[in-house]
């Protein structure tokens, strides 16, 4: 496959509402999408080694921001770090891998990151049951995905 789009999804798979971005992978695998896809457990630096090479990258999670569950967020790099809702969620800490790593390896990141965050309802429970709102955003947001991936065939 050529290094032209990456998705990632970034949950823990056995953690209720958390696992969206993990589920949004599986889904987009089953489907055949044209386009590279991986599953992380964290938002470290793993991140950015999973989308070095590529020219677009697609990062998914789940969130909790305090908006109503099931909102979709799509943002960049830089809102990330102009959003005031998010300086003090675990979204910083992946905008400061991703900035980390288009600092330090300017030539190896992707020109087109986005990151999809979903709002979570429900995440203290060892389940692989989302909570309905949770879920029917994660069938949105693959819609979304699959449009993205589609205008850069």
């Amino acid at each position: 496959m050529d290094k032209k789009c990456i998705v990632v999804g970034i949950g823990n798979p056995y953690l209720q509402d958390d696992r969206a971005g993990v589920v949004i992978v599986e889904m987009l695998e089953k489907d055949g999408l044209p386009c590279q896809t991986e599953i992380v457990y964290t938002v470290g630096f793993e991140v950015m080694d999973k989308i070095q090479g590529y020219e677009q990258a697609i990062i998914v999670d789940a969130c909790m921001l305090g908006n109503v569950p099931g909102s979709i967020l799509e943002l960049t790099v830089d809102d990330i770090f102009s959003t005031h809702a998010l300086v003090n969620s675990h979204a910083i800490t992946l905008g400061t891998t991703l900035k980390t790593g288009l600092l330090c390896f300017p030539d190896d990141m992707p020109k087109d990151i986005r990151i999809i965050l979903i709002e979570v309802k429900e995440i203290k429970e060892f389940t692989q049951q989302m909570s309905p709102e949770v879920e029917a955003a994660v069938v949105t947001v693959v819609d979304r995905i699959r449009t993205l991936v589609a205008a850069m065939a």
